[in-house]
């Protein structure tokens, strides 16, 4: 906690002025009231530093994740310790570089020994990640003598991540990817107990094994082996020489929304997921392939951080590095994946390239953000869906 004092000088210059009256003047009446103000003024810088000692404010959130487009809000809980109480506070929470918020100042008056809580909006107009705070609070002494400013270096981060995006894409040829919600037994086999791993809330009761939960004294529960097991990996082009340079920025944010739409697909359907970054001057990162309700939060973390493209990027041929990329990438993944590709358009050459990933048996699909988008003239063994420039509808 910072304190800024705003009377020092004057409580000094003051106190001083009132003692040498009263010691020195040798008129009685002005001698009390000398010692009258000198006690009011003293009573005042007391109350002013006991309120100091005893005020304090805290957050509820250390970190708070909202989709684009949407307010949240934001609570703080302003205490007063002390028997005295604080009269007309005024509290004031800093939105950082957040663009749009309201209600964030509020002037409240705290009892003795209470508590408020201080409520305020904050709207994630763009995506990002940004700090809140810090905090403070200004006050004084009930006569206004000694004003204080208090300020909380508590702060809260705040993930933006893209907008929430719906998009469906079907199994391509009937096979189900992923560990999806059905009630068919082919998909698990209730039978085949592979280990035991601790439980997690949200874990099938079915699935507790009661007698090594009783030995071990924790809930433990039973991991079966899968019958199908086809992961989904997002490759994220956002190289901005990728793509055309009318409505540059608006196309690079609409395939990170479409990447995101993607992992919010794969956590209905409880699949596994992972993601492959295509970006300019940095090396390609995938994170690591797993269950979806252990991946989709890092993911949309890291999407929510990614920079935004230059404007004076010049627009030039990226020379196939996808292709390339995605090639060099696609072969090294679980056998049965299914790759999806999310962003600008590819040539044809860059198609009949990474056509030749059928031989590791991974299943194409290419999510295409380009208003002059084309069907590619190469032949392929992949499914291609044009997705649309704005609303919450991806294809």
């Amino acid at each position: 906690m910072i304190q800024k004092r705003r009377s020092g000088n004057f409580f000094i210059a003051i106190s001083a002025l009132l003692f040498f009256v009263f010691i020195f003047c040798p008129y009685y009446p002005v001698q009390l009231v000398s010692l009258f103000l000198l006690f009011i003024f003293l009573g005042s810088k007391i109350y002013s530093e006991y309120l100091i000692k005893n005020i304090d404010l805290r957050r509820r959130d250390t970190e708070l994740r909202v989709f684009s487009r949407q307010w949240v809000t934001i609570e703080l809980t302003a205490e007063n310790r002390g028997p005295l109480p604080a009269l007309m506070l005024a509290f004031k929470d800093s939105p950082g570089r957040l663009p749009v918020f309201r209600e964030n100042s509020l002037l409240q008056s705290l009892p003795a020994r209470s508590r408020r809580v201080i409520l305020w909006q904050a709207y994630g107009s763009s995506r990002g990640i940004f700090t809140l705070g810090p905090a403070s609070v200004r006050g004084s002494d009930p006569l206004g003598l000694f004003p204080f400013e208090l300020q909380f270096t508590e702060t809260t981060k705040f993930f933006v991540y893209p907008a929430a995006g719906v998009i469906g894409l079907k199994p391509p040829g009937g096979i189900p990817l992923g560990t999806l919600i059905t009630g068919n037994p082919l998909y698990e086999d209730m039978t085949r107990c592979r280990s035991l791993r601790d439980y997690h809330p949200g874990d099938e009761l079915r699935r507790i094994n009661w007698k090594a939960s009783a030995r071990t004294g924790a809930m433990v529960v039973n991991e079966y082996e899968s019958t199908l097991s086809y992961p989904l990996v997002i490759f994220l082009n956002i190289d901005p020489a990728a793509y055309p340079l009318h409505k540059r920025e608006l196309h690079i944010e609409r395939a990170i929304e479409a990447a995101a739409a993607l992992c919010l697909m794969a956590s209905r359907e409880r699949q596994e997921l992972g993601i492959i970054i295509h970006a300019p001057g940095a090396a390609e990162e995938l994170s690591f392939i797993s269950p979806a309700a252990f991946t989709l939060v890092p993911i949309l973390e890291r999407l929510a951080g990614l920079e935004r493209p230059s404007v004076d990027v010049q627009d030039q041929e990226s020379n196939g590095r996808p292709a390339a990329v995605l090639l060099d990438r696609g072969k090294f993944l679980p056998y049965g994946t299914r790759l999806v590709y999310a962003g600008p358009e590819l040539t044809d050459e860059e198609y009949m390239l990474l056509n030749n990933l059928k031989h590791w048996h991974l299943t194409l699909e290419f999510i295409i953000i380009d208003e002059r988008a084309r069907p590619p003239l190469a032949p392929g063994n992949f499914r291609r869906y044009q997705m649309k420039e704005a609303g919450y509808e991806i294809l």
